[in-house]
């Protein structure tokens, strides 16, 4: 293996789809750069290793790590214990340690033929990172393997009192991921922003279950209005999202986005009004249930009168998903210091 090697390799980590797990405080410590590098070569190991054969192509990896730091290939152990279930394999592969930070590394496989897992695979927050000390974590997929079907994660976590990591046990368990996710980015010309009225037929929901782009309390929006959905819908950009109203309140321009099921399926996205030096126009959305709480209405709000409309071209992103597996797995396994 060639040192450009490690360098495309560290490249394909995906960083925007890191997550927290559970936040037992919000301190937070700089790392220094030994300890960013272990987290690069056990990301490497990753990538690049074959999960049936650890131990037998583990040696050239070994080798070009020992050119980049002899004690950092040493704190690289070997865990390999697996659980099974709904024919989906969760195997710990390594455990690295260094003082108060460890990095573990996972893989989720389909032992069947259902291609469930994929290069999209997200454990959905429905993990569980069990510990005797007090600690922040952080989880993310860093590879997936075609020629094996292989999803691999990296799991981060730091002590919160910055003592070491030594001789203690952990147990990572989730129930639940999503797949086959799909990523929408393009112009939606079917949203003739020139179709927005004024509009008198508004409403408030009982509670906002969240918001972005403002620097409010939900509690400070008791009184905002917002577009009425309308049962048919505008249109759909893509399965699982529908534009349900768009309008002028208040001189400002409001349009409404329907995300089905979002509980099981985390279907989300936004739509961005673009003027044409391609800069977006100033917006804040808030969020609320349908009145399942199954699904999700957004009403996005735009700093745009009525007479500065045409200026503007729709362009939306949207993420949806239709394909959930569920089950329980758990491993415990050590952590170890070797520093």
């Amino acid at each position: 293996m060639k040192t450009d090697m490690l360098i495309d390799a560290i490249g394909e980590i995906d960083d925007d789809k890191i997550i927290n797990a559970k936040l037992f405080t919000v301190k937070t410590k700089k790392k220094s750069f030994k300890k960013s590098i272990v987290i690069a070569v056990a990301v490497i190991l990753c990538i690049t290793i074959t999960i049936p054969v650890l131990a037998i192509t583990v040696n050239p990896i070994y080798e070009l790590v020992y050119q980049i730091s002899p004690d950092l290939a040493q704190m690289m152990k070997p865990v390999q214990m697996s659980c099974e279930d709904n024919g989906i394999k969760m195997e710990v592969i390594s455990a690295s340690v260094y003082e108060n930070e460890a990095a573990v590394y996972l893989s989720l496989e389909d032992m069947t033929d259902q291609n469930r897992i994929d290069e999209t695979t997200d454990l959905f927050d429905s993990y569980h990172i069990n510990q005797s000390f007090d600690a922040y974590a952080l989880c993310s997929r860093v590879s997936f393997d075609n020629t094996t079907g292989t999803a691999t994660f990296l799991i981060n976590i730091t002590r919160a009192d910055g003592k070491e990591i030594n001789g203690n046990k952990i147990t990572f368990s989730f129930t639940e991921f999503i797949s086959q996710k799909n990523n929408y980015k393009g112009e939606l010309s079917e949203l003739d922003l020139g179709n927005a009225i004024d509009v008198k037929d508004t409403f408030t929901p009982e509670w906002f279950r969240g918001s972005s782009g403002i620097d409010l309390d939900l509690d400070d929006l008791a009184d905002t209005k917002c577009l009425v959905p309308m049962h048919e819908g505008v249109f759909s950009p893509v399965d699982g999202v529908t534009v349900t109203n768009i309008g002028f309140i208040d001189n400002k321009l409001h349009i409404q986005v329907y995300y089905e099921d979002i509980k099981n399926y985390d279907n989300h996205g936004y739509i961005f009004l673009r003027d044409k030096f391609g800069k977006n126009a100033e917006s804040f959305d808030l969020s609320f249930w349908d009145d399942n709480e199954i699904g999700s209405y957004d009403e996005i709000i735009y700093d745009i009168a009525p007479d500065e409309i045409n200026n503007y071209t729709p362009f939306g992103e949207f993420i949806t998903c239709k394909n959930k597996t569920e089950g329980f797995w758990q491993v415990t396994f050590p952590l170890e210091n070797t520093n």
